[in-house]
């Protein structure tokens, strides 16, 4: 993202506090806006405003309007945000979805909207500076007006980005007659770092969240101050200064996006080594994994020891839970796509409901990797399977 941004903004001045009031009123308002706009939205400020920081800018107003785009499947893909400032200053940002991950494609604070003139068509992303409008049931090279034929855009869709499995909200709440948890947790609060804007970064950012619990322990390996003690607890901080660029530095190590969309588990582990052990540090993984499947006890038994987790799983559900008398209200995201997180504990919640029955729910209590619920319980049977789970020794 960083290498995407024109250094000539710094002549640009824009108020922070103007914009982020901007951003919660009038031009990306977030009332009644679901679960995907939402981390669009806070993808793309919290890159502006690391922009704006780095340039040390201040002053007027940014003016910032949005539209849809979407893959070359004509599924949405993410937000086009154009932005206005100054007299006559114009630039945009391409915030996108690949694999249910979201993160920046391209961002110029100067730059001409790409699909201009074309108001009343849909905005195709292909790829990196690859920019197409579907209109008349064709697809057009905007700037030429060019009208594609077949063989041109099945080449196209060979090397094109896709939207992953969009991730949806919803809520329930489950009343009671009796409930028994058995829960471990490796501290009071754990580390839940988000990528800050670099597309495809879960597993960079499960893998800073794991270094980041380590760090209490070794504090060479990452330039951040992990946590506090209070009242006899260790608890970290969920975003500590210096995470985002731990983030970044794991995302360049792990080889992200280099080979394809994303990380590999090969990459995850390549990269970890590599970073771990130029830090003076030895790390090592033990799957759980066994036979094909994931071993819960395992796992279990491995965060008992006070592991914590690395999962790479293929569609999940995580949870917030608040309790009540008689009642516990569940409030979720839901995608089908690939991720990874960052695991911390477990959470093994059984009731007897007043209707009749019982009901078990099981957890694994992670940091996401995402921005509008940074953590939560990954319920690991619900519509989830794990590809991947490494509990992460470093010494």
């Amino acid at each position: 993202m960083k290498k995407l941004v024109n250094k000539a903004a710094a002549t640009i001045c824009v108020a922070i506090l103007a914009l982020i009031a901007a951003l919660g009123g009038i031009t990306l308002a977030y009332v009644n806006a679901g679960t995907f706009e939402e981390e669009c939205d806070l993808v793309f400020r919290q890159a502006l405003e690391e922009i704006l920081e780095e340039e040390g800018v201040t002053a007027p107003t940014v003016e910032v309007t949005k539209e849809p785009i979407y893959d070359i499947a004509l599924e949405q893909l993410g937000f086009l945000y154009l932005m206005e400032y100054g007299l006559d200053g114009e630039g945009f940002a391409i915030v996108i979805n690949t694999d249910g991950i979201f993160g920046v494609a391209e961002f110029y604070m100067e730059g001409a909207n790409p699909y201009a003139g074309y108001d009343d068509a849909q905005y195709i992303y292909v790829k990196l500076l690859c920019y197409l409008v579907f209109q008349d049931d064709s697809f057009i090279e905007p700037e030429s007006g060019v009208v594609l034929d077949q063989e041109t855009v099945g080449m196209l869709s060979q090397k094109a980005l896709y939207s992953g499995g969009g991730i949806t909200s919803d809520s329930e709440t489950i009343y009671y007659t009796n409930k028994t948890a058995n829960t471990l947790e490796l501290a009071l609060q754990h580390p839940a770092y988000t990528p800050a804007g670099l597309s495809n970064a879960c597993v960079p950012a499960a893998g800073a969240n794991v270094i980041g619990y380590w760090t209490r322990y070794y504090s060479g390996l990452a330039s951040i101050t992990p946590g506090y003690t209070a009242l006899g607890y260790y608890l970290y901080y969920l975003s500590p200064n210096g995470s985002e660029d731990l983030t970044e530095s794991l995302y360049y190590a792990m080889g992200t996006n280099t080979t394809g969309s994303g990380t590999t588990i090969a990459q995850f582990k390549s990269g970890m080594t590599s970073y771990v052990s130029g830090k003076g540090r030895s790390i090592s993984y033990t799957s759980t994994i066994t036979s094909g499947s994931f071993n819960y006890s395992l796992t279990k038994s491995k965060l008992a020891d006070g592991l914590p987790l690395v999962l790479f799983v293929d569609g999940f559900r995580v949870d917030s839970i608040t309790n009540g008398t008689g009642w516990t209200g569940l409030s979720y995201i839901v995608t089908d796509a690939c991720h990874a997180m960052a695991g911390f504990g477990y959470n093994e919640v059984t009731y007897t409901l007043t209707s009749g029955g019982t009901r078990t729910d099981t957890y694994i209590q992670v940091a996401t990797g995402l921005g509008t619920k940074s953590k939560g319980y990954y319920n690991i049977y619900y519509n989830t399977q794990v590809d991947e789970c490494f509990a992460i020794t470093i010494s």
